[in-house]
């Protein structure tokens, strides 16, 4: 039997039988593993999105109880103003605004026109600005009360206009409205508005009627009188020298904005839907009873309704769950549920609000899930196109190796086995061989580079020019000129002890807050293989310079990147890398591995070293965390930040130079300019070293804080 058909059917028995049967288990192991990992990376997101929910939770549980403390506190400070000022005497009337000056053209005052946080709801829910005004308040008597007109109290209450201005300037959208009613039935109400109705009587609302009867701070849930808004009231009664009540102060709040709803909206979803409820006892057990809720439709309700007039409990279909979450409410914990309400499957986040009551936040699953699907599915649809292009080249694979070995001959393997015999005598030492082959084709090729091997690898100038041009590339990867910066002089070099070195610095603007970025990194080792890890890092680095995310996640992203080109090769990057704030007087770094940055203030003649955490260098650990640390800094200092090439360079007594002569040089140099220091560095190391050959790359950059930028 020919070399040509026993060459064929020996490919076919170590080749493609071999090849067709891992091309079957391969291609159904990806399937697998595409279901796997698709069914896994929808659980970890949804269990990663339902963490954030019962954090939300958390976070919103502990502003709202702060924003209510706080608008008590204020409530406090009100009633106790007007306290002060009703026990006052006085003089005249001032001029004021009444109700129907606002409900009158040519009577309201200047500033007196519409506003979008103010709206008067129509009988089909729909929306429209209602008119304030912000410099003064309205005076409102009830009908047959037309002698308060001439009250004293009108020019006392009015007293109270400059505190009602900054207190509802201060407090945010949550304030709707400010207002006192005394006893006699005076009402002002602090911003200015008309559309009382025309038999509103704050007398009779439970609002007065409830501080007066309890004499202390109440909450009740209202409908607004003049715009129909449903409003959260805080009331408070004001007493007289003699400790007898003499009215009621109240603030009115916006439901939506004390619950967080626009917020909540923003970070999840318009079906979001905030209560916050407590544990009551009811007829089978115990209930949630709904204190607050955000999230319903506002339609048009009558302002005498007087809300709450009906009790309303949060339920859902699935009892079990929605009892544990009672238990765990009662408890005084948090926690995030999956459970239906109102019909459709939906997740609860709670946490503990005030005493045993809970905030509770829910949405639709589907809300959750839509990323967390979507994510799945682009996995699975990757592992089946991944499928299908392992079994079309496994069937070329196979195509291809029959081909050949059909083709294969000794006219095809005779070149190569001179080309063997050639390759054996030069590993000899003999490097006069010669291979003569015309065939006219690649094999041809083959010879004539195997005959042109040996005059390069003697060719030691080409190398050489090689190397040069290497260290061309390299010089031109590192910046030519500093970055211009108002209020900062910036200065940076590198000088390599080969013709190419593997430390490296760079400038950039970060993307997301602007001002100056300064990379510096060091490789281990030094010439070309340090290089070619620089320039592997340097991108990286660039790429991630141009991201948003914060200056620690961009560092752990390039070392990942670095971990999957270097594998286990033992070499590694340090890197300090500092981003300077635009305005120049904070600063925030990462330090990987790196020796620290030194901020010199020539002022005080004080040092501070920028060590932070002690973390590892890029390249190592791909799991690795890294933190980015704040320092504020002050004009006229110096940062210096460099590699250790400086202070261990030796001289003949094999001493280093050290961190102190460094120091001192800074220092001594602080009138001069970052360039002039670098030289002043860089001269007093030669200098040490006399002639001493250079073992390391040295870098270093110099920034000088000159003054702030406050443009």
């Amino acid at each position: 039997m020919s070399i040509r058909k026993k060459l064929f059917f020996l490919l076919l028995a170590f080749s493609l039988i071999p090849l067709l049967v891992v091309s079957v288990i391969s291609r159904q192991g990806i399937q697998d593993f595409g279901q796997t990992q698709s069914e896994r990376l929808r659980s970890s997101m949804i269990e990663i999105l339902t963490g954030e929910m019962r954090q939300s939770a958390v976070d919103s549980a502990k502003l709202v109880q702060q924003q209510a403390i706080s608008l008590e506190f204020a409530l406090k400070a009100i009633a106790a103003e007007a306290e002060d000022v009703l026990n006052d005497p006085v003089s005249g009337l001032p001029k004021v605004f009444f109700a129907e000056d606002f409900n009158t053209k040519g009577r309201e005052p200047d500033d007196f026109g519409p506003s979008p946080q103010y709206y008067v709801i129509s009988e089909t829910g729909s929306k429209t600005p209602s008119s304030i005004s912000l410099e003064e308040p309205v005076f409102y008597y009830p009908p047959g009360k037309d002698f308060l007109k001439k009250d004293q109290n009108l020019a006392r209450l009015y007293y109270l206009k400059p505190e009602l201005k900054e207190f509802f300037a201060q407090a945010g959208t949550a304030l709707h409205r400010v207002y006192i009613t005394l006893n006699s039935g005076l009402h002002m109400a602090y911003p200015g508005h008309g559309s009382y109705p025309e038999t509103y009587n704050p007398l009779k609302r439970a609002w007065f009627t409830e501080a007066v009867r309890t004499d202390t701070i109440v909450w009740g849930k209202f409908i607004d009188a003049s715009t129909g808004q449903q409003i959260y009231t805080i009331s408070k009664p004001i007493k007289g020298r003699n400790g007898k009540i003499i009215g009621v102060a109240a603030i009115d709040i916006q439901l939506v904005e004390i619950l967080r709803k626009n917020d909540l909206t923003s970070q999840w979803s318009n079906a979001i839907q905030a209560f916050v409820v407590g544990p009551v006892a009811v007829k089978n057990g115990v209930g949630l009873h709904i204190w607050a809720e955000a999230g319903h439709n506002e339609s048009n309700l009558s302002w005498k309704s007087q809300l709450p007039g009906k009790v309303s409990y949060l339920k859902s279909s699935d009892t079990k769950k929605l009892d544990k979450m009672v238990k765990s409410i009662t408890l005084g914990k948090s926690g995030v549920l999956r459970m239906p309400f109102n019909g459709v499957d939906s997740v609860w986040a709670y946490a503990p609000f005030r005493g045993q009551g809970s905030y509770v936040l829910i949405v639709p699953e589907k809300v959750i899930t839509a990323v967390p699907d979507i994510a799945a599915q682009e996995t699975l649809n990757l592992s089946n196109k991944l499928y299908v292009a392992v079994g079309v080249a496994a069937i070329f694979t196979l195509l291809t190796v029959a081909l050949v070995a059909f083709l294969g001959s000794r006219k095809i393997i005779a070149p190569l086995i001179q080309m063997t015999r050639a390759a054996e005598k030069i590993s000899d030492g003999d490097l006069s061989v010669h291979v003569d082959v015309k065939t006219g084709d690649e094999r041809e090729t083959l010879a004539e580079a195997f005959n042109s091997m040996i005059p390069k690898l003697q060719d030691h100038m080409r190398i050489s020019k090689s190397m040069e041009l290497a260290q061309e590339v390299h010089d031109s990867l590192l910046p030519e000129m500093p970055p211009q910066v108002n209020g900062l002089d910036i200065s940076g070099l590198s000088i390599s002890c080969d013709e190419i070195g593997g430390d490296y610095f760079d400038y950039y603007i970060p993307p997301a807050t602007g001002g100056t970025g300064i990379l510096l990194g060091d490789v281990t080792g030094h010439g070309v293989s340090a290089a070619l890890l620089m320039t592997t890092g340097r991108a990286h680095l660039k790429h991630a310079s141009n991201n948003n995310a914060s200056l620690a996640d961009r560092i752990g992203k390039v070392n990942k990147l670095l971990c999957s080109d270097i594998g286990d090769t033992g070499r590694f990057m340090t890197l300090f890398c500092m981003e300077i704030s635009p305005d120049n007087s904070s600063a925030v770094y990462v330090r990987a591995g790196h020796d620290p940055a030194t901020i010199y203030n020539p002022a005080t003649g004080e040092k501070r070293d920028l060590i932070g955490d002690p973390m590892l260098a890029l390249g190592i650990f791909d799991e690795s965390n890294y933190d980015e640390f704040k320092v504020d800094l002050e004009e006229g200092e110096i940062i210096f930040i460099g590699t250790d090439g400086i202070w261990e360079a030796r001289n003949h007594s094999d001493e280093m130079f050290g961190r102190n002569r460094l120091d001192k040089l800074i220092m001594a140099g602080a009138d001069k300019s970052a360039e002039e220091i670098q030289r002043d560095i860089i001269a007093a190391v030669y200098e040490f070293q006399d002639g001493m050959e250079q073992e390391d790359d040295i870098t270093l950059v110099i920034i000088k804080v000159n003054n702030f930028n406050r443009e």
